[in-house]
């Protein structure tokens, strides 16, 4: 994948990540909407008797449950977490596609902070959380772990990639051999395809246990900036068009690109696919807490 004259991307930092995670909470213990037939999931942190992991001790917690090796070891009161109720299995689809990379990569910035959020408040709650980054092909995959210390495996891979400059395609159904068994799965795109990837989403949604879709926008995409006529080339397929610079070309480009969100949000809407679009101006705490309401109060 290209990186040479991409900025980097940083992650939410730590407190932004806590805070987060303790707002979401709620929201990601039970299962999000559910395919006709889907089953749920059965680990978590809480009571039970199989042990899950540790953690600091709190006042209020049991004695019994001190770890008198790993207090001893850290020198501090540790405490045994147990498995109990349902959590799942979660794989974050994160499109690193060249429509991606555009001015200056915004749209991917914004995407690795929606998939590292996730990533981190999923796994505090003892989800199993894996990643897929793709483009025309599967190009990075972190396999679902669990545990505060897969946040590290998942956080180095993002820092590690950039979505290739130009000729590189969205083709999420290359996602489909990688999922195996039933999951959730939460995808992160622009959706700047042929049929706004309503195909590949369709059969995404019979292989896994419930779909999410986010659509990553950036409004000043549709803004020409030119003046008179040239010719436009789509950076996934070097396709090119003539176009001529004006606020009228402006206002169709905008039209045009609300068109398509609007037929992926009818298709979601019929599927069962929780769909959210995210102009990345709103900061992505606000979006994917949206989305994630919005998603639970439909299952």
């Amino acid at each position: 994948m290209a990186t040479s004259t991409l900025i980097q991307a940083v992650l939410p930092s730590e407190p932004e990540l806590q805070s987060f995670a303790s707002a979401a909470a709620q929201l990601l213990i039970e299962r999000q909407p559910r395919s006709p037939g889907s089953r749920t999931g059965s680990r978590r942190a809480g009571v039970g008797l199989q042990h899950f992991d540790h953690r600091d001790y709190a006042p209020g917690d049991e004695v019994r449950h001190i770890d008198w090796r790993q207090t001893a070891r850290r020198r501090q009161p540790i405490v045994r977490r147990f498995e109990s109720e349902s959590v799942a299995d979660w794989t974050l689809l994160l499109d690193a596609s060249s429509s991606m990379a555009v001015q200056g990569a915004a749209k991917w910035h914004a995407a690795v902070s929606i998939a590292a959020a996730m990533s981190y408040a999923l796994l505090q709650l003892g989800h199993r959380v894996g990643l897929l980054v793709f483009g025309t092909r599967v190009l990075s995959e972190c396999p679902r772990g669990r545990g505060q210390h897969h946040y590290a495996a998942i956080a180095r891979l993002l820092l590690s990639l950039h979505p290739t400059q130009a000729g590189e395609r969205s083709e999420l159904g290359a996602c489909a051999r990688h999922l195996h068994g039933a999951t959730t799965v939460f995808t992160l795109s622009d959706f700047l395809a042929s049929d706004e990837m309503r195909r590949d989403l369709g059969a995404m949604a019979q292989r896994c246990m419930s779909l999410h879709a986010m659509q990553v926008s950036d409004a000043t995409e549709t803004r020409l900036r030119l003046a008179g006529d040239f010719d436009l080339v789509d950076v996934e397929t070097a396709a090119r068009m003539p176009a001529h610079a004006s606020e009228r070309a402006n206002a169709l480009a905008a039209v045009e690109r609300a068109a398509m969100t609007t037929r992926l949000r009818s298709f979601c809407a019929r599927s069962g696919v929780a769909f959210t679009d995210w102009d990345i101006e709103t900061p992505w705490q606000h979006a994917l807490l949206r989305h994630l309401v919005q998603a639970r109060s439909n299952c």
